[in-house]
């Protein structure tokens, strides 16, 4: 299973965390569960809003694989959150 060195924007600070990625799965299917395991540690996603993932300077879709998005294993994800108008 692919790794990626994913960063979280957290309450206490950038995190970091290697993660397994299957070649077929989404981010719609795993980022929950990244995002719980986050938690379950002690590390809260910083701001209010919706999680985005950036690769290379652009957000990544979260129904597409991360290999038909260019993504390669070892290169690195950022995960912040977008905040929502109003």
């Amino acid at each position: 299973m692919p790794k990626y060195q994913v960063y979280f924007d957290t309450l206490s600070g950038e995190t970091k965390y290697n993660v397994d990625i299957d070649e077929g799965e989404t981010l719609d299917m795993v980022l929950e569960e990244i995002l719980f395991d986050l938690r379950e540690r002690g590390n809260i996603l910083k701001g209010e809003g919706e999680p985005e993932v950036v690769w290379n300077g652009r957000s990544l879709d979260f129904a597409q694989p991360l290999t038909v998005q260019g993504v390669r294993p070892g290169d690195v994800l950022r995960v912040s959150t977008v905040a929502s108008n109003g």
